[in-house]
């Protein structure tokens, strides 16, 4: 069978119908000159919640792994198109992946990185129970050819592996650090920034310093790079006005304050949101109910007071370009009426529930509450921290939340892989859609591109239909930087709460 080499992933974009699309919002670029530096300063910058420990399975987002870790592949700013990383090249078929390691790369403990690391991780991530395992669902076995060369032999076609490998699950950790159990503590991976645990403040800031052996120390800008916890939007503000921070996220709401005291800022989408069902057993197990829900949400109303009106709405998981995007599903339009009279329909049950929120989505939350309650739906909100809320709201405990994976913005196979299988992640209480179940596997054995994708489009139509999910929008967040300290700052798109550190130039 013929091969197909991939140095990047724009074939694989083209063959699943990808297309790039801009940051929504603000400016992606640099937002000014920094006066004076090389660029090779300290990067100090103000994230919205502590870092509990270096397990790389359980975090939700990677803002204190960026540049500590790298895996074979990354995303472009796009957060569609992959580059080589510890990769320099790759060839798949459908029945295998062949991945070329870049040599004499080393861990921060001096460990080489070789093909056998790369088996120790996968496998890693194969046998450890996280929302991260689907990843290797595909792969029936991690082979070492020779320490530059590593096959992944694979049970079905898996076409959005690669991109899969460039997010967090594919990141690269020391094999020593996970053979003796140090890889929470003492975090060792192969990119430009390594953990200073002294100059560290447990559950206060996290300090890295240039890791003096990186295979390409003459790209990376900051030298320096300091994370520093602020836990409320205005102690985050008055840290980046008083100079504590350089970069800061901040509250939409802060955006033009922030502004007009000569900060630069930009928003970007930085996860596509949408309602969660996870109890369709019992709360949610009626097709109307849920078809009330998606009538009675307002996506339009909730980026207007979570975001003011920075962000984006959508009428399903995927954009136009995207494998999968139908162009026949419209969406849910907001009904209050339409909504009651689906609930009658259903025998007008009594449905309570708590619903799950961090402090800075609040008004989210208030929102949903309200909405739901036009309908004679109840929803007690429960406010808890970032941490508290990204250990606990996916945990079983909820009927219902708003929020996402990254893991499912590679296509509709993976969106119903980590949300909607029987055995996803998400599905909490293992409930199976027998027409939705049924096409996602004619998929995996559908080898036509374009008929794989009207699959998929079936696959976006089911979930609309039977309301399995909606409420679409973007979770929004926004950078703010002084740009006399700082410059180019990059985020990914539908990457939440980092940016691309190592891009920036710091001369603080």
């Amino acid at each position: 069978m013929r091969q197909r080499r991939f140095v990047r992933l724009t074939a694989m974009a083209a063959l699943l119908g990808l297309a790039s699309t801009a940051c929504g919002g603000g400016s992606t670029g640099s937002g000014g000159s920094a006066a004076g530096g090389d660029g090779h300063g300290t990067l100090k910058v103000g994230v919205a919640f502590a870092l509990d420990s270096w397990e790389t399975l359980d975090k939700p987002n990677t803002t204190y792994l960026e540049g500590v870790f790298e895996g074979l592949v990354a995303l472009e700013a796009d957060g569609i198109k992959v580059a080589p990383r510890l990769a320099t090249e790759w060839t798949q078929t459908p029945t295998e992946l062949k991945f070329t390691l870049r040599p004499g790369v080393v861990f921060h403990d001096g460990t080489p990185f070789d093909a056998e690391a790369v088996k120790v991780n996968l496998e890693r991530v194969r046998d450890t129970p996280s929302g991260l395992q689907p990843l290797m669902e595909p792969v029936s076995s991690v082979d070492v050819v020779d320490p530059t060369h590593v096959t992944l032999k694979l049970k079905h076609q898996a076409p959005t592996l690669v991109q899969q490998l460039a997010r967090r699950g594919g990141l690269m950790l020391s094999a020593k650090s996970i053979k003796d159990g140090t890889y929470k503590t003492r975090p060792a991976g192969t990119g430009p920034y390594m953990f200073n645990e002294q100059k560290s403040v447990k559950g206060a800031k996290v300090v890295y310093d240039l890791f003096p052996r990186y295979w390409d120390n003459a790209a990376v800008g900051p030298h320096s790079l300091v994370l520093q916890y602020i836990g409320d939007d205005d102690s985050m503000v008055n840290a980046l006005t008083t100079g504590q921070v350089d970069v800061a996220t901040v509250a939409a709401a802060a955006q033009k304050r922030v502004e007009s005291a000569g900060f630069k800022t930009l928003w970007y989408p930085a996860l596509r949101y949408h309602f969660l069902f996870f109890d369709q057993a019992k709360t949610f197990a009626d097709t109307k109910v849920r078809q009330a829900v998606c009538y009675a949400l307002d996506p339009k109303a909730i980026v207007a007071a979570q975001y003011e009106n920075l962000g984006e709405t959508y009428t399903q998981r995927f954009s136009e370009g995207q494998p999968g995007y139908n162009p026949d599903v419209k969406g849910y339009q907001h009904d209050v009426a339409k909504a009651k009279e689906l609930l009658a329909q259903a025998g007008n049950p009594n449905i309570a529930i708590n619903f799950p929120i961090f402090t800075s989505q609040a008004n989210l939350g208030e929102l949903v509450r309200s909405q739901l309650g036009a309908a004679g739906i109840q929803v007690t909100v429960e406010r808890m921290s970032t941490a508290q809320y990204f250990t606990t709201y996916d945990s079983g405990k909820y009927p219902a939340a708003y929020n996402t994976s990254t893991e499912e913005d590679t296509g509709p196979l993976d969106y119903y892989r980590y949300h909607l299988a029987p055995n996803a992640p998400d599905n909490k209480y293992k409930v199976a859609h027998p027409d939705l179940d049924s096409v996602a596997q004619q998929s995996l054995t559908e080898t036509d591109p374009a008929k794989q994708n009207e699959l998929w489009q079936k696959m976006t139509k089911i979930i609309h239909d039977d309301a399995l999910d909606c409420g679409y929008m973007s979770l929004t967040i926004v950078f703010a930087w002084n740009t006399k300290k700082v410059t180019n700052v990059v985020p990914t798109r539908f990457q939440p709460s980092v940016f691309r550190y190592a891009e920036a130039k710091a001369n603080g």
